[in-house]
């Protein structure tokens, strides 16, 4: 999947996605028409994914797409209605001026311009982040346009270029209600985004933006798979933890390679820098508590995506300070709260003895 870079190389002029977005006390991230959020670079949403299909042998491009499609129905498109026009203007003319609107502003979310080739039927993506969960977000909005239920087909070529088409199948389409976002909490935005317009980067490397629920609903769809026993699990399999979780921990861990940059964290202060930084700032979770590192590294954390993947990004952290393998012991989860043990490899091979 390629890396895309910023297709503005304006300077000095204050990102748009910065003026949608807020930080929520309790939620993280909350974009005004797309709900919660969390952002990651490119590289590691690439990596992520391949490391899962690697682990998992299957082709999950599908499940993503139907996370996207499920997730997207709830966004408010209120932005987008096709507006009336005068004079006779056709119906038809008014959706594609509201799709064209709304397909320009998905690059500011780090997503690939849209163009029709056939409305509304067929369409082609140029530089399209995952194609999969842009073909779920388009036929999301598309259906609640034209207000018919549509079966998607794409086709890619690795790189630059997609297409998808559409056709309507005899299921009677049913507006979901969307949400009401509550925004009583807002707190100042810190997300790091270079100045410019297009598709959003952080010091020149392409990020983009995934509302949370479609990465907990591809979660969900995960346990219709036969997951293998991994050998030598990282996660302690209990009443909280299970394969499924030790896979997408793995996946995790792995697309974390990518990052070079290796941070200390001797204390509770540097945990708590690099957390902020790290997780909390992108809208992955919020951290609750964490020792002083002197004994087992005990850590509370909320999780506003599945909490393996953070579990993942922690674990990597944690190995590359200390350089020595870990694993992890998880205590308690309520609701999206989890506490989590690391231990050492070392330990626990002493223990056993």
């Amino acid at each position: 999947m390629p890396i895309v870079t910023n297709s503005d190389d304006s300077t000095n002029i204050h990102h748009p996605l910065l003026d949608s977005i807020i930080h929520s006390e309790n939620k993280g991230i909350i974009h005004h028409e797309y709900g919660s959020i969390f952002c990651c670079k490119n590289e590691w949403l690439f990596q992520f994914f391949h490391e899962l299909e690697s682990i998992v042998d299957s082709t999950l491009a599908r499940r993503l797409a139907h996370a996207s499609l499920s997730n997207s129905l709830k966004f408010s498109y209120s932005k987008w209605d096709a507006k009336k026009g005068f004079f006779g203007i056709s119906k038809t003319k008014h959706y594609v001026n509201a799709f064209e609107k709304w397909a320009s502003e998905r690059v500011y979310l780090g997503r690939g311009l849209v163009t029709s080739i056939q409305w509304p039927y067929s369409f082609h993506i140029e530089r399209p982040l995952m194609v999969s969960i842009e073909v779920g977000e388009i036929c999301a909005y598309l259906q609640s346009l034209i207000n018919e239920s549509l079966r998607y087909h794409w086709r890619d070529d690795g790189g630059s270029n997609a297409s998808v088409t559409f056709e309507p199948i005899d299921v009677p389409y049913t507006r979901v209600q969307q949400r009401s976002l509550d925004f009583t909490h807002e707190i100042p935005i810190s997300l790091n985004i270079d100045e410019g317009v297009g598709w959003p980067s952080r010091d020149g490397i392409p990020i983009t933006t995934i509302p949370t629920e479609v990465f907990h609903e591809f979660y969900y769809t995960l346990n219709e798979l036969s997951i293998k026993n991994v050998d030598d699990p990282l996660i302690e399999i209990n009443d909280f933890a299970n394969m499924l979780d030790n896979v997408v921990c793995i996946a995790s861990i792995r697309a974390c390679n990518i990052d070079e940059q290796r941070y200390l964290l001797d204390n509770y202060e540097q945990f708590k820098l690099w957390f902020n930084h790290r997780i909390e700032s992108n809208g992955l979770g919020k951290l609750v508590s964490a020792n002083n590192f002197d004994s087992d590294n005990r850590i509370i954390f909320q999780f506003n995506i599945p909490w393996p993947i953070i579990a993942g990004i922690i674990l990597h952290a944690w190995q590359r300070n200390n350089g020595i393998l870990g694993s992890i012991h998880v205590e308690s989860i309520e609701e999206n709260i989890v506490e989590i043990i690391i231990k050492s490899r070392r330990e626990i091979v002493q223990n056993l003895d």
